[in-house]
């Protein structure tokens, strides 16, 4: 049984059901609050801002004097004659476009018969409480006081009571997962934050040139959010909505937000008949939800800063100062935040939080605390939808909606997999628990087809579902990476657990052996891309970015390993190094490409910060390594010429990052020790500088490659029966040598970053 409470100070009013009689009232005063009662105002009391009676009014049996002056500053007051304005409350009917109609001056656009907006049930209460308070008072605090009410469970797995249940009762029990939809309790201050989120769409204009903007760069999709659905949001908003956000009255606004909240709290409902266009109409106009608010505003936000081409002159190329993107980010957030109390845990919901991450991660880095902490409810998400166990016919999705929930997940899997192992932390989702579905390499206008003209367009993909076009674009990264994921997350598991150097060898050739038989199952225009050079010619920047992308991802994961089997195993570094020169030489350039800097600054930037980084470190410490050996060798591991000047090339263009860019931090750091690095070599050595040779210990001046010694115990058994062919081992002196810092640069990728942070800048600069 609910036993409603009685809040302190005030009462629990239904929109829905509460009499139409009692509200705070709609008027404001220059400062933003509400504004008093004239007695209280006269009195210097505390007024509820209750209308028609307020409450102190009432206890002092004053009801008669108890109105509110259109203009209390006025001179001629009069005590009466005023006739109180009119009470906010909800529309009588359950219908979503009756609400707008008492919003709006015209009718809402009728829809078509297709429209599944007539199935989508309206009986879900959003309830508001009126503060019988100050409103300088602190606000009110969220409470539900419907304990007896679940919300919404998400998916439950094998080990669950439903499974339990499911299992002994069969198909003969009863519905299982029925839950009740949770009401929404909302103070003042609540439904006041909402309106302020409204505001931001009045500038409809700006927000269409920003959208179509970043999809021109991006063609076509952003990171999850299709161009084709978001046209519809923004035409159903200004179509219907446009009166209210333009004019910005108070009180249509405040009914406008809590429609929003009202269509929020309600699940869509969609079949696999369901286009597109009609999933993306019921959740506009008068569906108008929270989440499509905020993927409104990440769009925008994340087009901000981009230049517009120069044949074309817009007010968008002034949206360059860092503050809007801000401003987007914060807007998003409190979308995410109305949406959570809802309880809206749907597709548009993850959505929101892909999109918003990317903003994140372009705003404050990719490793940065409150980007790491977004990736991780993007992951708690996907498991409560379910998505990590791949689709199923039963869910009777619309062909559209799966593909881009496969897309989701995999972008969901490979940011997860990437940020940990660049920050060296345990995985939060692990291949081992998901079943994998490949999205189809299909572009966006045909995504969207239905019938036959989408069973053509899926019959001209290859039997992998890779375009027979050989393009390269955000899918075709996707499809690719997803085969290699779960082999970074091995290397991530071979680096931070406790294996011995037999088990190490042996996971790392069973790593090596899935890479190759991945590589192979590839189509043979991506196979180029990792063997041969990039061929950019007819490329789009977009195209181009992708393929650089793919090769890292190759690449990485070599690297990643070597440097676990030299810290574990004992190996060499001269395969490490040699890598490491084909990723700078790729990031390099990528990095002198003006089409690319000028529209991806952000991924630029992450890329230096990354794997620029990873590669440039490896680098200069086997460099500076090489340049105090006792003899220099004949024929040195890295050309020291050339390497010096693409580790001063890599250092500018770390210092050329946008100090308002995520990444710039990083990039500083390292840009400082690589220069420290550079100069302690470029400087001539003194005589107390340089080291002693040993006659004990006879140096062959043709030996093109010095024998290294193992830092750490070599297997007992015969590492070639891994299939490993170590062509030497390690120097001891390599992690003694001390050029001024001390540095673990062959750990993993958090050694490195806790280093950076812990660097004595002023003595190292010296």
């Amino acid at each position: 049984m609910n036993h409603p409470q009685q809040p302190l100070g005030g009462r629990i009013v239904d929109l829905q059901s509460a009499p139409s009689n009692r509200s705070l009232t709609v008027k404001y005063r220059r400062n933003g609050k509400l504004q008093s009662c004239e007695p209280c105002r006269r009195s210097k009391l505390r007024c509820d801002h209750v209308v028609p009676t307020c409450g102190r009014c009432v206890r002092r049996g004053c009801v008669d004097q108890c109105v509110y002056h259109p203009n209390p500053l006025a001179q001629n007051r009069r005590k009466g004659g005023l006739t109180p304005p009119a009470s906010l409350s909800s529309p009588s009917g359950d219908s979503a476009a009756a609400l707008v109609q008492s919003i709006e001056t015209s009718e809402p656009e009728p829809r078509g018969p297709g429209v599944p907006l007539t199935s989508l049930p309206r009986s879900a209460d959003v309830v508001t409480r009126e503060v019988h308070r100050a409103a300088s008072a602190p606000p009110l605090h969220l409470r539900d006081d419907y304990s007896g009410l679940t919300g919404n469970r998400g998916f439950l797995g094998e080990t669950s009571y439903i499974s339990i249940f499911a299992d002994g009762l069969g198909t003969n029990g009863p519905e299982l997962d029925s839950s009740h939809v949770r009401k929404v309790r909302l103070s003042h201050d609540r439904i006041a934050q909402g309106c302020k989120v409204l505001s931001f769409l009045k500038e409809n204009h700006m927000l269409i040139r920003l959208a179509s903007r970043w999809y021109e760069i991006c063609e076509d999709e952003s990171c999850i959010c299709v161009e084709p659905i978001m046209k519809e949001w923004l035409w159903g908003i200004w179509t219907h909505h446009g009166d209210v956000l333009r004019d910005q009255n108070p009180e249509k606004i405040r009914r406008l937000c809590e429609l929003v909240w009202r269509n929020t709290q309600t699940p869509l409902v969609c079949n696999e008949n369901t286009t597109a266009i009609q999933w993306a109409r019921a959740a506009t106009g008068p569906g108008l939800r929270w989440e499509v608010i905020g993927l409104i505003a990440t769009v925008a936000g994340q087009c901000a800063g981009t230049p517009e081409p120069t044949n074309r002159s817009s007010k968008t190329s002034n949206l360059t100062n860092p503050a809007f993107p801000r401003q987007m980010s914060e807007i998003a957030e409190d979308c995410l935040s109305f949406s959570r109390e809802c309880e809206a845990v749907g597709d548009m919901f993850t959505w929101l939080l892909m999109e918003n991450y990317c903003l994140t991660a372009k705003i404050k880095g990719e490793t940065g605390y409150v980007t790491y902490t977004q990736a991780g409810e993007i992951v708690t998400a996907a498991v409560a939808l379910g998505l990590h166990q791949g689709g199923k016919q039963a869910d009777r999705l619309p062909f559209f909606l799966a593909e881009i929930r496969k897309r989701l997940f995999a972008q969901t899997y490979s940011a997860e997999i990437a940020i940990a192992t660049f920050l060296g932390r345990p995985p939060r989702i692990s291949y081992r628990y998901c079943t994998f579905q490949s999205p189809l390499d299909l572009p966006v206008s045909q995504l969207v087809l239905q019938g036959d003209d989408l069973a053509l367009a899926i019959a001209s993909l290859d039997e992998k579902g890779f375009n027979t076009a050989e393009r390269v674009n955000r899918v075709t990264w996707m499809k690719t990476w997803l085969g290699f994921a779960p082999q970074r997350e091995d290397i991530l598991d071979l680096a931070l657990a406790q294996y011995t150097p037999e088990e190490v060898l042996g996971r790392a050739e069973d790593i090596q052996r899935r890479n190759r038989e991945h590589m192979e199952s590839l189509p043979q225009f991506i196979k180029k891309i990792r063997d041969g050079p990039l061929e950019t010619e007819g490329k789009t920047p977009t195209e181009i970015l992708f393929m650089v992308v793919i090769r890292q991802a190759f690449s990485t994961n070599e690297l990643l390993l070597q440097r676990v089997l030299i810290r574990k195993a004992g190996a060499s570094s001269e395969k490490l190094v040699h890598i490491a020169r084909e990723i700078l030489q790729d990031i390099l350039f990528m990095s002198q490409r003006h089409d690319l800097g000028s529209l991806f600054q952000t991924d630029i930037a992450s890329l230096l910060g990354v794997q620029g980084m990873r590669s440039a470190a490896v680098i200069a410490v086997e460099l500076l390594k090489q340049e105090q050996l006792p003899v220099y060798p004949k024929d040195p591991l890295l050309p020291r010429s050339q390497t010096i000047q693409d580790l001063a090339i890599f250092a500018a263009r770390l210092g050329a990052i946008d100090p308002a860019d995520g990444s710039y931090s990083i990039c500083d750091q390292g840009r400082k020790v690589i220069t420290h690095i550079l100069d302690k070599i470029l400087t001539p050595p003194t005589a107390s500088d340089r080291p002693q040779t040993s006659h004990e210990l006879p140096v062959h001046q043709d030996q093109p490659q010095l024998q290294r010694h193992a830092s750490i115990d070599v297997p007992a058994n015969d590492p070639s029966c891994y299939g490993w062919n170590f062509p030497g081992v390690m120097d001891s002196s390599m992690t003694d040598l001390n050029f001024g810092m001390e540095a673990s640069f062959l750990g993993p990728d958090n050694d490195f970053m806790q280093w950076l942070e812990n660097v004595d800048w002023e003595r190292s600069g010296q």
